[in-house]
């Protein structure tokens, strides 16, 4: 059955991949062409055209208030932070929020500790779930869908997840944030910054970490990539600073070949999204992954190998 994600994926033109320490970037491109116009999240917070605030005064972890009210859609990716108000939040999946609306968005915390305001709407820091989060996010959030019909997330494990994390960099936060792992590794992080920029005229990229093809994020154009770069770019580099458990020869384009195959051998599954549009999911015993189509096109592609 053909699918706008599937279709995408039978034409992908691979590139050499570039490398700064364990972590590899394989540049993606492909010939869809860009029907939609949006801002970024970031785009629209520094526009104040966006505001992202708790669902009421007292707040609800899993589900903040976000108002657009700019005359064009934006474009919300899985994963990215928000923080302050009642305690820092994720994003559980990509959305494309209407011009002039007001939605419930779904997220999770990642400061267990903390209940009281900080300020009364949220800010970008310019920084993501790490890889490993982002795939926590996406395993839970794809299993949320498939009993409840709902893009909830495991928050235990995503509190595990934040824990380990910030054990793993040395990191300590009074109320187990995880943008503290950020703060504390930024020289190391502007190291990968400075070693790896994007993939010339590629529109999704797929990551690598000590040899083994970990993820793939992939986009309806260059310029989106463009601008969410630096944020994939450190939240995989968070993880190719922790020790290699089993290192391997490095990544080649016929591994991550093999790893979009495995994208194209499984039909997507198909829920109603927050925002516009529909949210397919993918899952296989190889791989985990979400993709947001909105009027017929892929705006934004994630997946994650099972045993990173």
């Amino acid at each position: 059955m053909s699918h706008p994600l599937l279709d995408l994926l039978s034409h992908m033109t691979v590139t050499e991949p570039k490398q700064s320490g364990g972590l590899q970037v394989f540049g993606l491109s492909h010939v869809q062409p860009a029907s939609l116009e949006y801002r970024t999240l970031d785009e629209a917070l520094a526009q104040s055209l966006l505001e992202v605030t708790e669902m009421t005064e007292g707040g609800s972890v899993p589900t903040l208030k976000l108002v657009n009210k700019s005359d064009g859609r934006v474009f919300l990716m899985a994963g990215e932070q928000l923080i302050g108000a009642k305690q820092n939040r994720v994003l559980n999946t990509s959305l494309m929020v209407a011009a002039h609306s007001e939605i419930p968005i779904p997220v999770s915390c990642v400061e267990q500790s903390r209940w009281s305001y900080r300020s009364r709407s949220f800010g970008s820091h310019g920084t993501s779930s790490h890889s490993k989060l982002r795939k926590v996010l996406c395993e839970t959030v794809t299993s949320s869908y498939a009993s409840t019909s709902m893009p909830t997330s495991d928050q235990g494990r995503v509190w595990g997840e934040v824990s380990r994390k910030l054990g793993a960099m040395g990191s300590h936060s009074d109320t187990m944030a995880l943008e503290q792992a950020y703060t504390d590794t930024k020289t190391d992080l502007d190291v990968f910054e400075n070693a790896l920029t994007v993939p010339e005229g590629a529109m999704g990229v797929v990551f690598a970490l000590h040899g083994k093809i970990v993820g793939l994020d992939l986009f309806d154009q260059a310029g989106t990539l463009q601008k969410l770069w630096p944020k994939l770019l450190r939240a995989y580099a968070m993880d190719a600073m922790e020790p290699a458990t089993e290192a391997k020869p490095v990544a080649t384009r016929e591994c991550v070949e093999v790893f979009v195959k495995h994208l194209r051998d499984v039909e997507p599954k198909q829920f109603t999204s927050p925002g516009l549009g529909e949210d397919m999911r993918i899952e296989s015993k190889e791989l985990v992954g979400a993709g947001l189509v909105v009027e017929s096109s892929m705006v934004h592609l994630q997946a994650f190998a099972s045993e990173f």
